[in-house]
């Protein structure tokens, strides 16, 4: 692994952890198709880390305000502000459950199975299908982050669940739970990226207990700082772009992406 390809695959998991397009599926095409095998464990460890941190810098002052939400649970005399944040706590904590309980227990049969480029084309057009599927307004009235319910998290929830095939996006998965359960995109999109930080981080962690147990030779200490820093700049900077589409957008243009993805996976992989 050298400074170039670091950087190009750290550009790509930073563009693709939050853009709704699965960046599991395109850290699986396109080394495929660039001939340069799967990234390690210790690799993929720092890419995700990159993204955590971006996510974490983008939503500082939510997350501070969430930590400080937990303390507050059980406080009586709570402002409107420190009541809205713990409810959104345990909303969050509440959609965090189905992935997780799934990942922890069938994470790594899933990765040995579908981590396949022609399997992951599949998967990536079953992503485009979501994504078209939650450009359809079947509501009329949405529901903001203020009004948001039960309902909606269990949506995501499970909705995130199907992310756990690598080619099936996240970030598209979760923003369309919350948009089929009636949630407006922008504070689906919201909801999904706070909700992306324990993830991150969790699969991070996994990932970490992996590495400690398999060799890292081969990646060096300056292609693990580069491919972070990559992951970490382009990720801050896709959460910014995907707002300022998202509010002018349909999905079915990030649906495209995965089409086109899926069949160049299918031609050259």
């Amino acid at each position: 692994m050298n400074i170039f390809k670091a950087i190009v695959l750290g550009a790509i998991q930073g563009l693709t952890e939050f853009l709704p397009v699965s960046s599991s599926g395109n850290l699986v095409i396109y080394p495929a198709i660039f001939g340069w095998g799967t990234p390690t464990l210790s690799f993929a460890m720092a890419l995700h880390l990159g993204t955590l941190f971006a996510v974490l810098l983008y939503y500082l002052k939510d997350v501070k305000k969430l930590i400080v939400a937990f303390f507050h649970t059980f406080r009586s005399n709570k402002t409107d502000e420190e009541s809205f944040y713990v409810r959104l706590f345990w909303l969050l904590f509440v959609a965090l459950l189905p992935a997780s309980i799934v990942g922890l227990l069938f994470s790594d049969r899933i990765g040995e199975v579908f981590a396949q480029p022609h399997i992951v084309s599949i998967f990536l057009f079953i992503t485009a299908a979501i994504l078209i599927a939650s450009s359809v307004n079947f509501h009329g009235e949405r529901a903001t982050l203020k009004h948001i319910s039960l309902k909606h998290a269990l949506s995501v929830g499970f909705l995130q669940i199907i992310a756990l095939f690598p080619g099936i996006s996240r970030s598209g998965s979760t923003i369309a739970g919350g948009i089929f359960s009636g949630m407006n995109r922008e504070d689906a999109a919201k909801f999904s990226f706070l909700l992306s930080i324990p993830i991150i981080g969790g699969a991070g962690l996994l990932e970490l207990k992996s590495a400690l147990n398999v060799s890292i030779s081969g990646v060096s200490f300056s292609a693990l700082l580069a491919g972070f820093f990559a992951s970490f700049i382009f990720g801050f900077l896709s959460i910014k772009f995907f707002f300022m589409v998202i509010r002018k957008a349909k999905f079915y243009y990030f649906a495209l992406y995965c089409i086109t993805l899926g069949v160049v996976g299918f031609i050259f992989t």
